[in-house]
């Protein structure tokens, strides 16, 4: 026996193969995972993905720079105006996502990223013609949307199936890139349209606004070559790869490794049975209540920020700073959920977020005060991200989740509408908004007993 190993060894060598190593046994005798799992290498491709679908979030530092333009072409416009292109974009990705799910099952991850990618790009640089409101919502809102939704939740989905165990830390990672996105891509906007600091008087003038065009075809060719690269990085595992990483396991072993691992009696439901449950519907009133804050922040704190009378350039450097939070905190709170459970760390996220978002507009008087509660704010909101995926693979199973999680969050769209018609509405000032929507996160806390019986904290399992 030991000979013929040798001798097959050595055939190996010679033909230039590297001969298959067996995974090493655990104490309790069953395969441990090997040292390198190619799903670190999705949740990072997807990471660079989210960090151009990301961009959205950009819309509160280019605002003033991108209204000031329109006004050239129609001097009625107004920030009022034109926020609906922020406000209306979660619903262009509420349609595509689920499409992208069914995409996703018959052409493969790959060709669904790339495909949804290159719709977006050409979103952005449409949006170089772009000279009203309407055309913006076209290019700016619904393709670039459109792309968006496509796109979002296929690393993560593939990144599920590589590593089962890790769903909450795969889901921070890729979103975190959401988040980090706007961080830098506001600093690459403000660069190119206002280099020399100038201030809004509440609008920039032509030489300011006038660069508009260059920054959309300048960050439309940035977000191409990143997204394809990150798309061409994707694939999903296949049986070897399995066997590979979780040792000699036949089939439905294989199989039930990509099953939620926190209720394992949960079987793969479909988008049908998902809408039969009453938990789908929960799910998707906590995404609508715990997203509104955040949403209404970073798409408003630049405007408010400068009737409070705060510098274009200190605005500038809180919205990245306040970025690198919503990307931090999708990372930290995915790691928490896979350690403590996504029920209990839910419930404390949203009780923080009530209670930041309620006294957010009376820290204006110090600009560090403000930035700071911005940030706790924005990272909260960022969170959601990571737990209303990690909710569905756990509670509804991975097999679907694109398609299932493509329903919650439409919730984001409709509570991005409703935010619209507030802040259009004479009869509502803004800080009520405000309050408003602290209320709707210390409700949403009480949602989550209703995901499991009223079970909130994780059994304790060895990570």
């Amino acid at each position: 026996s030991g000979l013929l190993d040798r001798s097959t060894q050595y055939l190996c060598r010679g033909q230039g193969q590297t001969m298959p190593q067996p995974a090493e046994k655990a104490a309790d005798g069953h395969a441990q995972e090997s040292t390198f799992n190619y799903g670190w290498v999705v949740a990072l491709a997807g990471f660079m993905m989210h960090l151009c679908l990301g961009t959205m979030y950009c819309w509160g530092s280019l605002t003033p720079y991108i209204t000031s333009y329109l006004r050239i072409y129609d001097p009625s416009v107004t920030y009022s105006d034109t926020i609906i292109v922020f406000m209306l974009t979660p619903a262009a990705m509420a349609i595509s996502m689920p499409l992208g799910g069914i995409i996703e099952k018959r052409l493969g991850g790959r060709t669904t990223a790339l495909l949804g990618s290159w719709i977006m790009c050409s979103g952005e640089l449409l949006s170089v013609f772009a000279t009203t409101t309407f055309q913006l919502v076209i290019t700016h809102c619904f393709i670039f949307g459109f792309g968006m939704g496509v796109a979002y939740m296929n690393p993560i989905a593939c990144g599920y199936r590589w590593l089962p165990k890790r769903k909450g830390l795969v889901s921070g990672i890729v979103v975190a890139g959401f988040g980090l996105g706007g961080a830098f891509f506001n600093l690459v906007g403000a660069m190119i349209c206002n280099p020399n600091q100038e201030q809004p008087d509440p609008y920039f003038e032509a030489d300011v606004a006038n660069r508009v065009p260059t920054m959309f075809a300048t960050l439309g060719g940035m977000y191409f070559l990143m997204t394809t690269v990150g798309a061409l990085l994707i694939r999903d595992p296949t049986p070897e790869d399995l066997r590979r990483l979780y040792g000699d396991r036949d089939e439905e072993e294989n199989k039930a490794i990509l099953q939620p691992q926190q209720r394992a009696a949960t079987k793969e439901i479909d988008v049908c049975g998902f809408l039969a449950d009453y938990r789908s519907y929960v799910l998707w009133l906590m995404m609508a209540l715990t997203t509104a804050a955040g949403y209404l922040v970073i798409g408003t704190y630049k405007t408010y920020g400068h009737q409070q009378g705060f510098s274009d350039s200190t605005l500038t450097f809180i919205g990245s700073i306040c970025l690198i939070f919503n990307g931090g905190g999708r990372l930290t709170y995915g790691y928490l959920c896979d350690v403590l459970g996504f029920k209990l760390v839910m419930m404390i996220c949203f009780l923080l977020q009530a209670f930041v978002v309620y006294f957010v507009t009376s820290t204006t008087f110090s600009a560090m005060l403000f930035a700071a509660f911005i940030c706790v704010t924005v990272a909260n909101y960022g969170a959601a991200f990571t737990f209303y995926p990690t909710a569905c693979a756990e509670l509804f199973g991975t097999k679907n989740v694109s398609a299932n999680y493509g329903v919650v969050f439409s919730g984001f769209a409709a509570q991005g509408i409703l935010l619209k018609l507030a802040l259009s509405s004479p009869s509502i000032d803004y800080d009520t908004i405000v309050m408003l929507t602290a209320m709707g996160a210390g409700l949403s806390s009480l949602g989550v007993l209703l995901l499991d019986g009223g079970k909130i904290l994780k059994d304790y399992k060895q990570m």
